[in-house]
C-alpha cells in the first residue's frame, strides 16, 4: 500500500488538535512531518525528501505584520515558493483556525489582493463550519467552489483527565457547592470579551454565583485591568496562569456554563472543549458558534446588542435547574465528531487533491 507523505507547517509549538489528527492519519497510511514555520520554509520541506502534500495550520504568520513594509516582503517570501511547490505537483491544504481573529485595525488579517492570489495555488481548503467556509470562498474569488471542504473541529474527549466531580473542583477552588458557576477558560485577550464579561457579571448582582476567569493573560495592561474590574468582588476568582493539562478538568468540572464572549473569531477550540466536558455554553448567535450550538445546549445572543451578553447570563441563571441538562446535549453533539471520523475525512481531502486513493 502507498504511503502519503505530508508535512504539516503551523506556527503551534504545543497543540492537541496537530498531535490528535497526527496519531489518527498515521494508522491510515499517511506519514507525516511537522515543522515550527519559518518564513524560508522550503528548506524545512524537503528536509526527509519530497512529500506529496503541505498542510497549512496557519497562515497569517507567513504574510500578516503591522508594518506595512514588512507585510509586502513577508508575502513576496511566501509567494514564490508555494509557486514553487506548484510547479513540483506538490499539493496545498490549508485548515483555517484563523481568519478575521484579532481587532487591530486590520494588521492581523490577511487581504483581499493577497486572498485572490494565494487562493489560486491551494488544491484544498477545510473550514471547521459552513459559515467560514462561505467567507472563504467570497475572500479568495474562488470559482472552484469545491476545494473548500467543511470538516468539524474535533473533540477533546478523554483527551484530557475528567475524574474530579463538581463537589471535589468547587472544594479546590473553595466555592460553595450549590452555588452556580460561570466560567472563561484559555488565552486572555480583549477581543475575547473578557473586560465586558467581567462588567456584566457586575452587573447580575445576585447571591450564589461565581465567575472563574482562568488563563495566561497575553497583552499588556490587561491582567492589571481584570485585577482593578475585580477588586473586592469575593465572587470572581482570576487564576491568570497557564493551566496544566491535569488542572483543565478541575476548572471545567467545577462551573455550571462555559461563557466564550468572543468578539472577533474563526473558530473556538475553547468551546469544543467545554462539550466535551459536558458543559452548558453562552455564545454569540453568529459564525461558528451558531453552527455548533443550539438552544438545546446554549444561550446564544446577539453580539450587537449592549445587553446581548447580560441576558445569556441572566437566562442561564433563570434556567439553572436545565444547566445540566444541556451540558450532556452539547457533550453528545461533540461526541459525534471524533478524530477517527475527522481524520478519515481529511484523507478523502488529501487522495482528492491528489487524484488517487491509498
Amino acid at each position: 500500500m502507498k504511503s502519503l507523505k505530508v508535512v504539516f507547517l503551523s506556527n503551534w509549538k504545543n497543540n492537541p488538535y496537530k498531535h490528535l489528527l497526527i496519531n489518527h492519519l498515521n494508522p491510515k497510511g499517511v506519514q507525516i512531518e511537522e515543522y515550527f514555520y519559518s518564513l524560508l520554509f522550503l528548506p524545512l520541506i524537503f528536509r526527509t525528501g519530497k512529500p506529496d502534500l503541505i498542510h497549512f495550520h496557519a497562515l497569517h504568520c507567513f504574510i500578516v505584520h503591522k508594518n506595512s513594509v514588512i507585510r509586502f516582503i513577508k508575502f513576496l517570501i511566501f509567494l514564490p515558493q508555494i509557486f514553487f511547490l506548484n510547479i513540483l505537483n506538490i499539493k496545498l491544504v490549508w485548515t483555517v483556525h484563523e481568519w478575521h481573529d484579532k481587532i487591530n485595525d486590520g494588521d492581523s488579517n490577511i487581504t483581499a489582493n493577497q486572498a485572490a492570489i494565494i487562493g489560486r495555488f491551494f488544491s484544498g481548503i477545510i473550514t471547521h463550519c459552513q459559515t467560514t467556509k462561505n467567507e472563504i470562498i467570497t475572500a479568495f474569488k474562488l470559482k472552484n467552489q469545491e476545494k473548500v471542504v467543511v470538516i468539524p473541529h474535533g473533540n477533546y474527549i478523554d483527551v484530557y483527565k475528567n475524574e474530579v466531580t463538581q463537589v471535589e473542583a468547587r472544594k479546590a477552588l473553595g466555592i460553595p457547592p450549590k452555588n452556580l458557576v460561570f466560567l472563561l477558560f484559555g488565552g486572555i485577550y480583549r477581543y475575547k470579551g473578557v473586560l465586558e464579561a467581567i462588567d456584566n457579571f457586575k452587573k447580575l448582582q445576585q447571591q450564589g454565583i461565581y465567575l472563574l476567569i482562568v488563563g495566561k493573560v497575553y497583552e499588556e495592561e490587561l491582567e492589571s485591568t481584570i485585577l482593578s474590574k475585580i477588586k473586592g468582588y469575593k465572587n470572581i476568582l482570576f487564576f491568570h496562569k497557564r493551566i496544566p493539562d491535569d488542572e483543565i478538568q478541575i476548572y471545567m468540572n467545577a462551573c455550571d456554563c462555559l461563557i466564550v464572549p468572543y468578539k472577533v473569531f474563526t473558530t473556538s477550540g475553547v468551546a469544543i472543549l467545554g462539550m466535551s466536558y459536558g458543559r452548558a455554553c453562552i455564545a454569540p448567535n453568529t459564525g461558528f458558534f451558531s453552527d455548533i450550538l443550539d438552544e438545546s445546549g446554549a444561550f446564544l445572543y446577539d453580539l450587537n446588542h449592549e445587553d446581548g451578553l447580560l441576558h445569556g447570563m441572566k437566562r442561564a441563571i433563570e434556567t439553572k435547574d436545565k444547566l445540566a441538562e444541556m451540558g450532556t446535549y452539547n457533550f453528545k453533539v461533540t461526541e459525534k465528531c471524533n478524530w477517527d471520523y475527522l481524520s478519515e475525512q481529511t484523507l478523502n481531502l488529501y487522495q482528492h487533491c491528489l487524484g488517487f486513493k491509498l
